[in-house]
């Protein structure tokens, strides 16, 4: 899927894993928001590399994407 100004699109969520990203993108286009998964480098102490997934949608939809993530934890509406 291809994305026009995507360098323009807002970090709505870090992600730990892979995992956590994709349940994250899942939830977002289910509402018909875009969602981009970007992979970033983070140094941890022990001077390793480690990754975290951000999540970015365009800046027009972040305000309702960061509504959709407050209301449900992770995604997953409560019962």
């Amino acid at each position: 899927m291809t994305y026009q100004d995507i360098e323009n699109w807002v970090s709505v969520f870090e992600a730990a894993t892979v995992d956590e990203a994709g349940i994250i993108k899942g939830m977002l286009e289910a509402s018909k928001i875009p969602v981009v998964l970007d992979r970033e480098t983070v140094n941890s102490p022990a001077d390793l590399s480690e990754y975290e997934v951000v999540v970015k949608v365009p800046q027009e939809m972040a305000a309702r994407a960061a509504q959709l993530l407050q209301a449900t934890p992770y995604g997953v509406p409560e019962e």
